[in-house]
């Protein structure tokens, strides 16, 4: 039954406009959890990740700060995604189980930047890529140039494992990130949110972004075991 739940509602996230698709057990990801929803992911075992691909074309526009097309193309890809997920939860919910969607983009503190879920260490979890330098998800094929959200529910589903790959010797998001905040070793977030404030207010964008990290990171990273291979 749980490979058959697990390919049925992969199918119908692929319908419905997901480019990526992953699911891991609840309690994996359980301290990446806001305590407002905790009582009731309590009783949803499971957590699906989906993702949508960011178009190459919009990032390829980014120099060194993010603009309004790079604005309104984060903004709707956030949109399709709730889309996404509100159709997931009713599919879910149409067939017996509960479901509870989570909105890609709705941040509770912004200084700590929290949400009711981390989305990327869901997709982590759910095997959909690895921790890249710039901490961002970075997808085997996409790179870091993905959105993502998620759903818990009840509905018994296969599982995902973590991926272990990781950047190897790239270093292509150090170079672009305009506020030094990516080392080989050490993301500074403090660096990072001091940057996207400045973009936002010096910009008027009314939104912390920036993308520069996404743009640079390749579309396929290895690992040196994949080189290897």
């Amino acid at each position: 039954m749980k490979e058959r739940n697990y390919a049925d509602l992969k199918a119908f996230a692929g319908e419905h406009g997901a480019d990526l698709f992953g699911v891991a057990e609840t309690a994996r990801i359980e301290k990446y959890i806001d305590d407002e929803i905790k009582s009731e992911t309590a009783s949803l075992p499971y957590v699906v990740s989906v993702g949508i691909r960011l178009q190459k074309s919009v990032l390829n526009t980014l120099v060194d700060r993010p603009n309004q097309i790079y604005k309104t193309h984060y903004r709707q890809v956030n949109a399709a995604l709730d889309q996404l997920t509100h159709r997931l939860a009713r599919h879910i919910q149409n067939k017996g189980f509960a479901a509870m969607p989570i909105a890609a983009s709705f941040i509770l503190d912004w200084q700590k930047q929290n949400a009711h879920v981390s989305h990327r260490h869901v997709a982590l979890a759910a095997g959909m890529g690895f921790l890249g330098r710039n901490n961002l998800l970075v997808h085997l094929q996409y790179g870091a140039a993905v959105r993502l959200s998620s759903i818990f529910t009840d509905m018994p589903l296969a599982v995902d494992q973590p991926i272990p790959n990781d950047c190897g010797e790239c270093l292509a998001c150090m170079a672009a990130c305009p506020a030094d905040a990516i080392d080989t070793d050490h993301f500074d977030f403090d660096k990072c949110y001091a940057q996207i404030k400045e973009f936002s207010r010096h910009d008027n964008y009314n939104l912390l972004i920036c993308g520069l990290c996404v743009k640079a990171c390749p579309e396929r990273v290895q690992s040196d075991s994949d080189a290897r291979s």
